[in-house]
């Protein structure tokens, strides 16, 4: 096995054989701190391999005082952004689960043209007055912060069952409240 020195050395002459080097003295490090970060095997293997390229971008010109610690910084660097865009992206779908139960509450037909958007806005905040606590924290987490029913079970102490019960309730009741108001043509 090669040792740093001469790992960075083909990494300055170009040698492709620095990677797979590289590879085979740190890759079980590397792949261990991936995998921490993101409990994904696939994603921690492809995480491993971007480090790999980058180090291979990077030197030259830089020249690490240490490969093991430029190397394994890389790796964290690349799986803490692979874990920011997972969590994007379920925050997303999230978004998306929020909308569709809301869109049998709010039609596209809702709030007639003279209607600003400020009144829509002072109607919902009375309508939220009307809810008793534990609804409108439930309604906030899920429809504003967007957080699955899961989260906002364990972070609540509600049951996930009084969640989807409170939810549904309470999106009626918005429904009921919007039609008395005349905000359904």
């Amino acid at each position: 096995m090669l040792n740093d020195d001469e790992i960075i050395a083909r990494y300055f002459s170009r040698d492709e054989a620095a990677i797979a080097a590289t590879s085979e003295k740190y890759g079980e490090q590397c792949y261990g701190v991936s995998y921490n970060i993101l409990r994904i095997r696939e994603d921690a293997e492809e995480c491993v391999s971007d480090s790999y390229l980058r180090v291979w971008n990077s030197v030259p010109p830089e020249r690490p005082q240490s490969l093991k610690c430029y190397l394994l910084k890389i790796v964290r660097n690349i799986s803490l952004d692979r874990l920011r865009f997972l969590k994007r992206k379920r925050r997303a779908r999230e978004l998306e689960i929020s909308f569709s139960e809301l869109e049998n509450i709010l039609p596209d037909s809702i709030v007639p043209a003279e209607c600003e958007l400020s009144d829509l806005a002072e109607l919902l905040n009375a309508f939220f007055e009307t809810l008793e606590y534990d609804a409108r924290v439930i309604m906030v987490a899920r429809y504003w912060r967007l957080l699955p029913i899961l989260e906002i079970s364990s972070r609540y102490g509600f049951s996930q069952s009084k969640v989807k019960t409170s939810l549904s309730r309470s999106r009626e009741k918005l429904r009921k409240f919007l039609e008395e108001r005349g905000f359904y043509k």
